[in-house]
């Protein structure tokens, strides 16, 4: 075999092989294989607002109703409202009808749903932890001034799914300086895919050591809402509230857009014949 010897002054040319010059030729090939591969993993359809984008536009969407219910005066009817909803659209390039028609496509495709949710609480989450403080298992609700505002801090969004850990949503709210006499608290929140029956209960602690409650069941889909009244002849010390469900096989239900809107004690408007009471845990006699 003779030995290969580079020519003096000359660069050695590098020889290619068979093998080389057949991958060479194929590399465009292969490239756009790849490529068309990585495209077919996303199954969501071109009419759905992809996933990530999902995640963005919905935080926002969240933050924007946040502020909404917090400066009511600068949005007091619908037509203000959808200006804002319609802002947050414009932002993110999107509208309305592209919006519903993806989530009936995620609603239909729960995996999916689930995976852009859980994205949405993690940035929520992280974001509320700034202005929320835990202790003994409870989130404490930081002072929100305002007549009128959405006094929820925890996630907007829970699932109860069969083998889940926990079938119970609850928060925990102590008084703070902006709680007045007689304030009355809306609770609305969205079900979805619910079939095992769901119960709620909403209470308030008082000074005086008595509690008053509502309870009751949730038996349909969709916007459900609970007005608690609170005694205006008290000291509210505490408001707290539960949402139950212990689903049955397979079975996964949604929770999800939580709110709880204070407003002050309108005297014409005032009714609590539904609310029940307890002292120091014994119901009194009538």
């Amino acid at each position: 075999m003779k030995e290969h010897r580079q020519m003096p002054g000359k660069p050695e040319i590098p020889t290619i092989n068979s093998e080389q010059m057949k991958y060479r030729r194929l590399a465009p090939i292969l490239t756009t294989a790849l490529s068309i591969a990585t495209v077919s993993c996303d199954k969501t359809p071109d009419y759905v607002i992809k996933s990530d984008d999902m995640v963005d536009l919905l935080v926002d969407i969240h933050k924007g109703e946040s502020v909404v219910e917090l400066n009511r005066a600068k949005y007091p009817n619908d037509s203000t409202r959808k200006m804002m909803k319609q802002s947050i659209f414009l932002r993110h390039g999107v509208t309305q009808e592209q919006f519903d028609t993806s989530l009936v496509w995620y609603g239909h495709n729960i995996e999916k749903y689930i995976e852009v949710y859980d994205k949405v609480i993690e940035e929520l989450e992280g974001e509320i932890k700034l202005a929320d403080v835990s202790t003994d298992g409870s989130r404490v609700q930081m002072a929100v001034v305002g007549d009128s505002v959405d006094a929820w801090g925890d996630v907007r969004f829970r699932q109860f799914a069969y083998g889940e850990p926990s079938d119970i949503l609850k928060f925990n709210m102590r008084r703070d300086e902006n709680w007045e006499k007689g304030d009355v608290y809306t609770w609305r929140f969205f079900v979805r895919k619910r079939i095992s029956p769901m119960t709620w209960t909403l209470a308030a602690d008082y000074n005086d050591g008595s509690t008053d409650y509502l309870s009751g069941s949730v038996n349909s889909e969709g916007w459900q809402e609970v007005s608690f009244t609170t005694d205006s002849a008290k000291i509210t010390s505490n408001l707290y509230g539960t949402i139950m469900l212990q689903p049955n096989l397979l079975e996964s239900a949604y929770v999800d857009s939580i709110m709880l809107i204070r407003t002050r004690m309108k005297p014409s408007e005032y009714f609590r014949s539904n609310v029940k009471t307890f002292h120091h845990g014994k119901q009194p006699k009538k």
